[in-house]
């Protein structure tokens, strides 16, 4: 069986494409310049941060998205 496309990509994609926001940032948190323009953007609405690290892309399936 073979995979098209990168598995974590695709998840992040489809997530995007039901509303999800992608913001930069490191294990200290989301970087606190884009929480502002989220903030602007949407006020405050209720969600759920989730931490990908780099190493999720690493499936060995295909190269890391740049």
């Amino acid at each position: 069986m073979e995979i098209e496309g990168h598995p974590t990509q695709d998840l992040v994609e489809e997530l995007e494409k039901r509303g999800a926001t992608p913001i930069t940032g490191s294990s200290s948190g989301p970087n606190t310049e884009a929480l502002r323009f989220l903030a602007e953007r949407l006020g405050d609405v209720p969600g759920r941060w989730l931490f990908l690290p780099a190493e999720a892309y690493h499936t060995g399936f295909d190269e890391i998205p740049g």
